[in-house]
């Protein structure tokens, strides 16, 4: 019975001193990441920012007078011959009216070609076929409406993401067209095209001055008119349209852009670059 008060009375003890110290304690603050909560300036009001895109790709399959030709897809096409570019060139203005936020404009044109020579498709021991003589010629104009915000990465001045509102209408012209027995047959597309798009990417300050810029285009809502002429004859047209929650690997856009201050900042922003 004597053991029994004892072992109570410890109990009683432990548990009135383990209140005590509970008293003691200072409340705890709420689990806080502070996403959206930096007052970091990363560019200030009235900046002006400027830069362009530029991108170039060529390729040669087999031009040499002896060359019997690339083979690709385990050999699912053979004896391929031609020539193929792509360029584009993309000019981009905006103006800061609020830290860390700007409203601009961007110019985008769009050339590619596609000249095949020879090329012979197999798809099976009975079944194959080949073309030669083909030709591809596009190219594309395209003007937006940007809005962007920039956030600092852990209060940096040198690197921030950005997330880009975008409003674009392009047109563009197209024609297809090979040579068979001395005739040419062709095909002549106009194409015209609406979309908004959510660009996010990562901004990186070199200099004071100049910065490097990647996005990557991944939500979008878009429309595109379709209207086609073959052989001077033939008439027909194609609407779409659809919602893209996909990220596009060739959408991807890498370039340089230059940041002008202005107003009280234009002697004084980021003298104290933080790493």
């Amino acid at each position: 019975m004597k053991k029994l008060i004892i072992i109570s009375l410890l109990i009683c003890s432990v548990l009135d001193g383990w209140a005590g110290s509970r008293k003691d304690e200072e409340p705890v603050e709420p689990f806080d990441r502070g996403i959206g909560t930096s007052n970091t300036v990363f560019v200030p009001k009235g900046t002006i920012s400027t830069g362009v895109n530029f991108s170039y790709t060529t390729i040669d399959l087999g031009q040499a007078a002896d060359d019997p030709g690339y083979s690709m897809l385990f050999d699912l096409v053979n004896g391929l011959k031609g020539s193929m570019y792509s360029f584009g060139l993309a000019p981009h203005l905006s103006y800061f009216v609020a830290d860390n936020v700007s409203l601009g404009a961007r110019f985008d044109y769009d050339r590619s070609s596609l000249d095949l020579g020879n090329a012979s498709f197999s798809l099976g021991d009975d079944l194959g076929f080949g073309v030669s003589d083909y030709h591809i010629v596009k190219h594309m104009y395209s003007g937006s409406l940007t809005m962007r915000y920039y956030v600092s990465i852990a209060d940096s001045k040198r690197f921030a993401i950005f997330a880009e509102a975008r409003a674009t209408g392009a047109y563009g012209q197209s024609k297809v067209w090979n040579v068979e027995g001395g005739d040419k047959f062709g095909t002549y597309q106009t194409v015209m095209k609406g979309a908004l798009t959510f660009v996010p990417g990562i901004c990186i300050f070199a200099h004071d001055n100049v910065a490097v810029e990647v996005a990557i285009g991944i939500l979008g809502i878009n429309y595109n008119r379709t209207e086609q002429i073959r052989n001077q004859v033939e008439h027909s047209y194609m609407e779409t349209s659809g919602a893209n929650f996909k990220i596009n690997p060739l959408s991807i856009e890498i370039g340089t852009s230059f940041y002008f201050y202005t107003g009280p900042h234009s002697k004084k922003a980021r003298k104290n670059m933080k790493s």
